[in-house]
């Protein structure tokens, strides 16, 4: 058995802290009241367990700014929410009203398509030589060995092509002339064209000029040089 001026003095301390405790809760509730009506947020309630607040019934658009006015106040150790309500997602500007989101990630730009393995044979290279030719044809000017400006571009393509052509492969120019123009010209325009890919990196072995001895009319069409892959 405790003495009895024990059991006083316990009793008394009890009720100290109690007092103590609801002294602090009924401040706390006051010092919340006033911290909600000075940023302007109503509509909810604020209750104490000791220095713990938790908040009910606050709009949601509201629920974060009041969380961070109880917060801000001396003395509160945690701020819990509770209910239906949840603050908006975002940061929350002094107004309670959720701030423009943070811009999202740039997206992954897309892979660029791979390229095509370059041909390895004969037929590959040919195959790789008409599409190249059907898309930008290597022509001249009429009646000389100048290249037009798309010519130009054909060729150099071409050249880009038989760069790393096999040993075993080598690339006949014919020239085409139009309908009652010097035969020659059709060669010296093959050897324009050969030596534009000599120049571009082509071996000097591997491309070679011939003359075609009929022409293709009077068109742009007689006006140009074609490219066949052999084989040694």
């Amino acid at each position: 058995m405790l003495p009895t001026a024990l059991l006083v003095t316990l009793a008394l301390t009890a009720i100290s802290v109690w007092s103590a405790s609801d002294d602090i809760e009924a401040e706390l509730t006051a010092r919340a009241k006033d911290a909600l009506a000075d940023v302007g947020v109503s509509g909810g309630q604020v209750s104490f367990s000791g220095r713990d607040a938790n908040l009910s019934g606050f709009p949601p658009d509201k629920a974060a700014q009041a969380i961070d006015a109880i917060q801000r106040i001396d003395g509160v150790r945690t701020v819990e929410i509770s209910g239906d309500t949840a603050p908006p997602a975002g940061p929350v500007t002094t107004s309670g009203e959720p701030s423009n989101p943070p811009p999202a990630p740039p997206s992954t730009p897309p892979s660029p398509s791979p390229t095509s393995a370059k041909p390895t044979d004969k037929a590959g290279f040919q195959a790789e030589i008409d599409r190249l030719l059907t898309a930008t044809p290597i022509t001249f000017e009429p009646d000389t060995t100048e290249l037009t400006a798309d010519g130009e571009r054909g060729a150099l393509e071409i050249a880009k092509l038989l760069t790393d052509a096999p040993a075993d492969l080598r690339f006949r120019i014919t020239g085409q002339v139009a309908s009652g123009s010097d035969k020659k010209l059709s060669l010296n325009r093959a050897k324009t064209v050969e030596r534009l890919l000599e120049r571009n990196g082509v071996k000097r072995d591997q491309a070679y000029s011939t003359q075609r001895k009929t022409s293709d009319g009077a068109s742009g069409e007689g006006r140009r040089v074609d490219i066949t892959a052999e084989q040694r």
